[in-house]
């Protein structure tokens, strides 16, 4: 930007200007909207990256200033997500202290190669006092809403110009930034939020050796008729046995993993774990061998393979595929056509498939039809909304009524209370699942659940459930 067209964008900016400290702070034309993209990011106030504090030595570098730094304009403040050459402690300014907020405001680069020659900045108590910025130059950081989010900039002590090809690396950084954001920003809308996942979880080469030494272990949540109390089905659950930590939850690995090779990996190992179980329980539960249900992630799915490791995995094991359930969550996007193929392949094997997390997606009534599925497993989000308001139980009827009506096995997620019980079977609910029943066990623990509480040939798959009424 030149001198005379920054001066005609001062121009332009000064019925907007406001504040008092030494100088008006420009806002840009849409600043409501710009702050509520920023924040969509969740970027502030987060951990230094060492990809960014890379990125801001490479900048100072190719532009050869002595300090370059990436900014995020906030409400009042500017606030710094990495920075090379500024003082440590410094890692936010007012707002009005920030040349970075104009070139947020102009929504185009700002180049100053002296700061003492614009009014503007005279007073700016970062020019005026230290670090004593003499030039500068910053460009935008366009978010996915076309907005900007701050700046990439570099800045000297010394007054200077800058090369095109200086600014031309510079805006290729900006453009590496801003898609780096986007990442944080889906990684964060997925639930893959540093603050919330372990460390270890956002390392691959930990999480695959994690696979590959079997600290993934199983447990298991039974399905219960909620009037006998009988286990009709038992889902596969996957925890993290630590070496340092012990049992993690999967709510703090599992979001790090979605999305990746690794949930191929991880789910064909629950796979085993569950055929396992499967197994032992033939031989102690002989009869009454309620299904085994496991997890299987979208990339499970697509990928190639899964019928036939499915088909291969239970002769392996000398396993009965109807004593096998795949869960697919409703939550995630429904698989595609070639998805929907395979899982018609699987059914042929025998093995049943539940929708998971019903109510909790975006799925169609049209979509839940096309899908090969033998049990919908209702989310407890609607459980929990019919316990609170009455007008939400008519919903959660008709999801059982659906299921009903579609020839399917129901479960409704997240019991936890006798009001709850006492609710859903008034609503005509046989089956549930949660704390009030019992919480996730190990293997020790599920065999004495079984003996404690015996099982119900209610879900058997349909092989064994031919079986059982030719006897």
């Amino acid at each position: 930007m030149t001198e005379s067209t920054f001066r005609d964008a001062a121009d332009e900016h000064a019925s907007v200007s406001v504040g008092d400290p030494p100088r008006g702070v420009w806002f840009h034309a849409r600043e409501a909207d710009r702050q509520e993209s920023l924040e969509s990011y969740h970027l502030l106030d987060t951990p230094r990256e060492p990809l960014l504090d890379a990125v801001v030595r490479l900048a100072a570098a190719v532009c050869h200033s002595p300090a370059a730094f990436i900014s995020l304009i906030d409400r009042d403040r500017q606030w710094f997500k990495a920075a090379h050459g500024l003082p440590p402690s410094m890692t936010e300014t007012p707002r009005s202290a920030s040349i970075c907020s104009d070139a947020v405001a102009l929504e185009h680069p700002l180049i100053l190669e002296d700061t003492t020659r614009e009014s503007r900045y005279l007073e700016n108590p970062l020019v005026a006092g230290p670090p004593h910025i003499r030039s500068y130059a910053g460009i935008p950081l366009i978010g996915r809403d076309g907005l900007p989010l701050g700046t990439i900039c570099v800045v000297d002590w010394r007054a200077r110009s800058f090369s095109a090809e200086e600014i031309s690396h510079l805006s290729t950084l900006s453009l590496e930034v801003a898609n780096h954001f986007e990442l944080h920003r889906r990684d964060f809308s997925t639930g893959r939020d540093p603050e919330r996942l372990l460390r270890d979880a956002l390392d691959p080469l930990r999480l695959r050796s994690a696979i590959e030494e079997g600290e993934f272990v199983p447990r298991y949540q039974p399905i219960v008729n909620m009037s006998t109390g009988q286990v009709v089905a038992i889902e596969t659950l996957t925890r993290w046995q630590h070496p340092e930590l012990g049992i993690v939850p999967a709510s703090l690995f599992l979001p790090a993993m979605e999305h990746t090779g690794l949930m191929i990996s991880l789910g064909r190992q629950v796979t085993t774990h569950a055929l396992d179980t499967v197994r032992f329980m033939q031989e102690h539960f002989p009869g009454h061998t309620p299904p085994v249900t496991v997890n299987v992630s979208p990339e499970e799915l697509r990928s190639k393979g899964l019928c036939d490791f499915l088909a291969r995995s239970c002769e392996d094991a000398g396993v009965d595929p109807s004593v096998l359930m795949l869960e697919i969550t409703e939550s995630a996007p429904l698989p595609g056509d070639a998805a929907i193929r395979e899982l018609d392949r699987i059914r042929d094997l025998g093995i049943g498939v539940a929708l998971d997390d019903f109510g909790s997606g975006v799925a169609t009534l049209s979509q839940v039809v096309k899908l090969p599925i033998t049990t919908l497993k209702i989310d407890r989000s609607l459980l929990v909304a019919a316990s609170n308001e009455v007008r939400h139980q008519q919903v959660l009827s008709n999801a059982l009524e659906l299921a009903s009506s579609m020839g399917l096995h129901s479960c409704v997620e997240g019991v936890e209370t006798e009001e709850q019980r006492t609710l859903l079977e008034r609503l005509g609910a046989r089956h549930g699942q949660g704390w009030l029943f019992t919480s996730a066990l190990d293997a020790p623990q599920l065999v004495h659940f079984l003996e404690e509480n015996g099982t119900s040939p209610e879900w058997a798959g349909d092989a064994v459930r031919e079986g059982l009424q030719a006897l």
